[in-house]
C-alpha cells in the first residue's frame, strides 16, 4: 500500500475552514441555494487538499464512505425522533406538557416560572428558536404586564430554551454531537447534567432573588390563560398524556436501545392521537412521517406545533 501522504499543515486547515465558512456563506445566504450544494463544493475542496499532501482518491473516497457509515447511527435517530415530535404533538402529549408549564406561573416568581417553561417547551419540542419565538414571546407579554424589566425577562427566556434544547433527546444538535462524539445519546445528557443542573440550579436562586429585588406593579395572568385556552381548544388536555412520555423515560433509563423505544413511543403517539384527539389511524400515520399540520388560525398554536415528522428531518 502506497503510505506517502501526511497530515495536514495548520495552514492547509486553516485554508479549509475559510473556504468552508466562504463557500457556505454564498451558497446558501447570498444565492440561496441549498446547503447540500455547498456541502458537495467543499467536497471538491477538499479532495484537492487531500491529493495535495499525498492521499490517493480511493483513499479519500474511503474516508468519505467511512464517515458515512459512523454517521447513520445519528441519521437513524433522527429520523425516529422526527416521527416520535411529529405523533406526540398531535396526540396532545407535547401540548398537554406546555399547558402544565403555562399552569404553574406564579406573579410572586415569574422569572423563575418563565425559565422553567422555557425549558418544559424546548424539552418537549427539541427547539431552542422555536421555543423562544412562541412560549418565550408569550413570557415575554406576561413579564410586561407584571413591570418587570425586559432584559431580565428575556434573559430568563433565552436561558430556559437553550437549556432545554441542550438536554433534550429531541435536539438534532443534541443528536448529532454524541453521534460525532461516538457516545450513547443518553449517555451523553447524562454527562452534561453533571454541568447543566448546577447552573440551573444557581440560575433559578438569581432569578429568585431578582423577582424579590426588581420593581413590579400587579399584573395579570390574562396573555397565559389565552395561550391555556388555545391549547385545550385544539387538544385534549388530558394527564393520560403522561403515559406514553414515562414509559419512554423508563425503557430508556432501562438501557433499551435508543431507536427502537423511539420509535416505539411514536407508535404509541399515533396511537394517543386516534383515542384521544380523534384522528384516522391512517392519517396518524401519515402525521408520523410528514409531521403535524394544523391551521389553527392562531399564531401560537401554528407556529409551534406544526413541525415533526421523519421528513422534517431529512
Amino acid at each position: 500500500m502506497d503510505n506517502n501522504y501526511r497530515l495536514p499543515t495548520g495552514k492547509e486547515i486553516i485554508f479549509i475552514l475559510i473556504a468552508f465558512i466562504i463557500t457556505m456563506f454564498v451558497v446558501v445566504i447570498y444565492l440561496g441555494l441549498p446547503i447540500q450544494i455547498a456541502l458537495l463544493l467543499i467536497w471538491f475542496i477538499i479532495i484537492i487538499v487531500g491529493l495535495k499532501i499525498g492521499y490517493s482518491y480511493n483513499q479519500l473516497q474511503a474516508g468519505l464512505c467511512k464517515g458515512i457509515y459512523e454517521g447513520m447511527e445519528a441519521i437513524l435517530v433522527m429520523i425516529s425522533i422526527g416521527a416520535l415530535i411529529g405523533t406526540w404533538i398531535a396526540s396532545g402529549i407535547v401540548p398537554s406538557i406546555i399547558y402544565a408549564g403555562l399552569h404553574i406561573i406564579s406573579p410572586t416568581f415569574f422569572l423563575v416560572t418563565a425559565f422553567v417553561i422555557c425549558i418544559i417547551t424546548s424539552l418537549a419540542t427539541g427547539t431552542s428558536f422555536g421555543s423562544a419565538g412562541t412560549a418565550g414571546i408569550a413570557m415575554i407579554g406576561i413579564g410586561t404586564s407584571f413591570g418587570l424589566p425586559l432584559p431580565l425577562v428575556a434573559g430568563a427566556v433565552i436561558s430556559g430554551c437553550y437549556v432545554g434544547d441542550k438536554m433534550s433527546p429531541l435536539s438534532d444538535t443534541t443528536v448529532m454531537t454524541a453521534s460525532l462524539s461516538r457516545v450513547d445519546l443518553f449517555d451523553h445528557i447524562k454527562s452534561m447534567s453533571f454541568v447543566s443542573i448546577p447552573s440551573v440550579i444557581i440560575t433559578l436562586i438569581l432569578f429568585g432573588i431578582a423577582n424579590f429585588t426588581v420593581s413590579s406593579k400587579e399584573g395579570s395572568l390574562a396573555q397565559a390563560e389565552k395561550a391555556m385556552g388555545q391549547l385545550s381548544d385544539q387538544f385534549n388536555i388530558s394527564g393520560w398524556m403522561a403515559v406514553p412520555l414515562i414509559i419512554v423515560i423508563i425503557l430508556l433509563a432501562l438501557k433499551v436501545p435508543s431507536v427502537p423505544v423511539i420509535l416505539f413511543g411514536s407508535l404509541m403517539g399515533a396511537l394517543w392521537s386516534v383515542w384521544f384527539q380523534g384522528i384516522p389511524f391512517v392519517e396518524s400515520i401519515k402525521i408520523l412521517y410528514r409531521g403535524n399540520d394544523i391551521s389553527s388560525g392562531i399564531s401560537f398554536i401554528d407556529n409551534l406545533l406544526n413541525r415533526g415528522g421523519i421528513t422534517f428531518m431529512l
